[in-house]
C-alpha cells in the first residue's frame, strides 16, 4: 500500500524534474573529424572531437575531448586546445574552447571534465590558446539557443 504522503512527495519531485529538462537548450552533442594536420611538431593522420554543449538551469555546459592517430612517437604539446566554431542561420559565430588532457597517439580520448562558463566567457573568438572579443551575456544566450557547431579549430 503507498502512502499517500509518499506519492505526494513523488508526484512533487517529478514535477520539480521537469522544468529543469525543459530548461537544457544548447547548440547540442556530437562529433567532428579533420585529417592531415599539423598539431605541433606532429603530423596528425585523424583527429576525433566529441562534445556535448548543453545548459542546466539557465548556465551554459560544456564537456568534449579528442582522439587523434598518428606517429606513435610523437606527442602534441600540453598547450593543444580545441575551438568549436558555433553558427547560426544570421550570421552570428563565435567559438567554445575544449581543454581536455592530451591523449596519446592512436589511444583513447583524453581525460576531461564537465565544466559551465560564465556567459561573457562562454562564447568568443580567439589568438591562439586565448580567448579574445567575448559575446555580451544577452548575445551568447541567443546564440547558444540557436547556434549548431560547424567546424573546429587546434591551437597549442
Amino acid at each position: 500500500m503507498i502512502h499517500s504522503t509518499s506519492l505526494q512527495r513523488g508526484l512533487a519531485l517529478l514535477l520539480l524534474a521537469a522544468p529543469v529538462a525543459a530548461l537544457a537548450v544548447g547548440p547540442g552533442s556530437g562529433s567532428q573529424s579533420q585529417s592531415n594536420i599539423r598539431v605541433g611538431n606532429c603530423q596528425v593522420s585523424n583527429i576525433q572531437v566529441i562534445y556535448k554543449l548543453d545548459s542546466l538551469m539557465g548556465e551554459p555546459t560544456v564537456s568534449g575531448s579528442y582522439k587523434w592517430t598518428g606517429n606513435g612517437n610523437c606527442s602534441l604539446p600540453s598547450s593543444t586546445t580545441i575551438w568549436l566554431k558555433v553558427e547560426d542561420g544570421s550570421g552570428g559565430r563565435g567559438y567554445v574552447r575544449l581543454k581536455p588532457a592530451v591523449p596519446q597517439a592512436n589511444g583513447a580520448y583524453g581525460y576531461n571534465t564537465s565544466g559551465s562558463p560564465d556567459w561573457d566567457e562562454a562564447l568568443c573568438g580567439f589568438d591562439g590558446n586565448r580567448r579574445t572579443s567575448c559575446l555580451p551575456p544577452s548575445g551568447a544566450k541567443n546564440l547558444w539557443k540557436s547556434g549548431r557547431v560547424t567546424d573546429f579549430s587546434v591551437t597549442w
